[in-house]
Order: structure tokens, then sequence, then C-alpha cells
């Protein structure tokens, strides 16, 4: 394993104070001339102070997106392969809490066509009503910190929804630097411009395109589940897919 080495702020602060500790030495060890030995002492004292400056306030590096992006993949693979192997194939409905008893919006892969009925939430595999597996989103610690810090209120209204949207996923979590959303009748189209976490889209996409579908990421589940709660009806992950520039993420939802 390799050694960790300083960041490059922490260099350069180390570099400045190396400096300084030569000019000063050179000024006490040498005799040049009180102009020269002052101006020694005075770019000492610059270079150090500078040095102390910038090794203040230089944090670690931070950290790499693709690993952060690549993070959640391996366990939205595991949960839908679990899936399929139960018979379990329906894509992702989110549910608001009055469809299933509960104060959040939940989750709900169906094993065939969903009506739209009331789902029970009491059991992960409901033993009434529609079959399939009732699960909490994986947005939903986005959700719960929302609310504590941010005091999040969902309005109800399309224009409004969408305004939320950019603001939680450009400006306070900064997943992308701009988000786009386009509503056409039932169908929302929200696309993340230059996403910095594709790296797990990539890596889920290799491996099985539906996965995105089926048990969607925190990001694309936070869209959904505010949708839901937002309009207080279903909504469906209907399409999940990377651009041909390997740079936007399109996520597509029905109501």
């Amino acid at each position: 394993m390799k050694m960790k080495l300083p960041n490059k702020y922490s260099a350069a602060a180390i570099l400045l104070l190396a400096v300084a500790a030569a000019f000063v030495a050179l000024a006490l060890t040498t005799n040049l001339g009180e102009f020269v030995t002052a101006a020694l002492v005075i770019s000492g004292m610059v270079c150090a102070v500078t040095g102390i400056f910038v090794l203040t306030f230089s944090g670690g590096e931070p950290i790499d997106p693709r690993l952060v992006g690549i993070l959640p993949a391996q366990g939205c693979l595991n949960l839908c392969r679990i899936s399929s192997d139960l018979g379990i194939t329906g894509n992702a409905y989110f549910l608001p809490g009055r469809m299933c008893g509960q104060s959040r919006v939940m989750q709900f892969n169906p094993t065939s066509a969903y009506d739209g009925s009331d789902v029970s939430a009491e059991r992960s595999f409901p033993q009434t009503g529609p079959e399939g597996l009732v699960t909490i989103p994986s947005c939903d610690p986005l959700i719960q910190d929302l609310k504590k810090r941010n005091a999040l209120i969902i309005p109800n209204k399309e224009e409004q929804v969408t305004q939320l949207l950019r603001e939680i996923i450009a400006d306070i979590f900064e997943f992308a630097p701009q988000v786009s959303a386009t509503w056409q009748g039932r169908t929302v189209t929200i696309t993340f411009h230059r996403y910095r976490f594709i790296a797990g889209c990539q890596v889920i996409a290799q491996e099985s395109p539906g996965c995105c579908t089926r048990n969607p990421c925190p990001v694309c589940s936070l869209c959904g589940t505010l949708i839901a709660e937002g309009t207080g009806r279903v909504v469906i992950m209907n399409r999940c897919s990377i651009s041909a520039s390997n740079k936007d993420v399109i996520a597509v939802f029905q109501i």
C-alpha cells in the first residue's frame, strides 16, 4: 500500500516554511550588509506567515465523485437479483403514505400488473391486496435530512415541485450543476446535467439496466418520492438512461 502523501496545498505550505527558515538562517549566518539582511528577514517572515496561513486552511482533498457514485451500485444489484429470484420483476412504484397506511412514501414492486389499489406496508410481502415487495425508498435518509436541517415543505403544484427538485439536487446536495424537468401529461422527464456520480449509473447499466427502474438509486428515488408526495398520486419509475455523451442521466416517471 502506498504511503499517503500531503496534498498540494500542504506541500506548498511546507515548502514556504522551509524557504522562510532558509532565508532567516542565511541572514543570521552571513554578513551581507544591513539592507540585504533586512530584506532576507522580511522575506522569511512573509513566507512563514503565508505558509502558516495556507497550512491552516488546507483541508484534505475532496472525495473522488467516481468512488462515491459506485458505493451504492452493488447493493442495488444485489436487491434486484434477490427480487428477480423471488419472481418480483415489476418497476418501482412510489406510493403516497395514505395508500399504504404510512406517514411516508413507500416503494412497491409488484409481481404482476398493478391496478393502483391500496397496499399494506405492515410487511415487506403484503398478505392481502396486490402482491409484491414493499420497501422504504432508498432516498429516505436524504428526505429525513432535508426535513431536519432544511425544514422541507413539499408543494403540490407541478412548477413548484420542479423548482424544489432543482433546488435540492443542484443547490443543496449538489448532485448535478443543473437539473431540468418537463411535464407532459402524466409523464415527468428529469435530466441531471453533468451528473457527478454517473460512474455508479454506468456500473449498474453494464450489469443490468433494469435495476435502475426496479430499485432506483437514492437520487432517482428522491425525485419519485417528492413527486408522489407532492401530487398525492402513485408514481412509477418508467425509464432511466445515460445520455450519449455519458455526462447526463435521464429519468422518466409516470404519474
